[in-house]
């Protein structure tokens, strides 16, 4: 089942298309794990205040909402006095990733990274609409065996990355609904550091 182009057939004008994919929306949202969500937010929290670093990935939309949600934790969760995020989005040093993709393969460009970096008791949150990205899921099982908390936000049935997460958050849809699912994980990164700033006394508004 293809959910857009359905919601596209049975609107009669765009007003009415963008009900229906709000409406669609609220769906989703409402069929992911809450207890998995909070699972998340208590890693994060723990890394915050065990100084561990937060390694954030994705490709293409996600790469751009992996670096969102590092912007809103490291940034926007800070504040002065209190223990800070340690937040990293391994997609955003472009000159990096390029040099990796050439040199190691574009499916090695994230574990490299890790190779680096990690540390035991780090945080690696993966971020896949599939569920399947092979430089998402070689990360993860290097994160693994090395220590790292594994979090994983997933679409569409989940892909073979939820196996390899210890905090999976699977937010289910139709094999179209890339939108949906991008949205969603915005939201939940929204959630995530939000609560989490407003938890150690940070006021979200300026």
């Amino acid at each position: 089942m293809y959910k857009i182009a359905e919601l596209y057939a049975q609107a009669n004008s765009f007003a009415e298309y963008v009900k229906l994919y709000n409406a669609r929306l609220a769906e989703v949202l409402d069929g992911i794990n809450g207890t998995a969500l909070t699972r998340a937010m208590e890693a994060l929290e723990a890394a915050r205040a065990n100084r561990k670093a937060i390694y954030v990935i994705g490709n293409g939309g996600s790469a751009a909402l992996a670096s969102h949600l590092v912007n809103d934790l490291v940034a926007g969760a800070y504040l002065e006095g209190r223990p800070a995020f340690r937040a990293f989005s391994l997609s955003d040093n472009i000159s990096t990733v390029t040099a990796l993709a050439n040199d190691c393969g574009y499916e090695n460009i994230f574990l490299h990274h890790l190779k680096v970096h990690l540390q035991s008791g780090d945080v690696v949150l993966a971020m896949s609409v599939s569920g399947n990205s092979p430089n998402i899921l070689r990360a993860l099982s290097y994160a693994r065996e090395h220590g790292a908390t594994t979090i994983g936000m997933c679409g569409f049935t989940g892909g073979k990355m939820a196996g390899l997460c210890d905090i999976p958050i699977h937010v289910e849809a139709s094999p179209d609904e890339y939108g949906p699912v991008e949205d969603a994980f915005g939201i939940l990164g929204h959630i995530l550091s939000g609560y989490l700033a407003m938890k150690q006394g940070k006021a979200l508004h300026h």
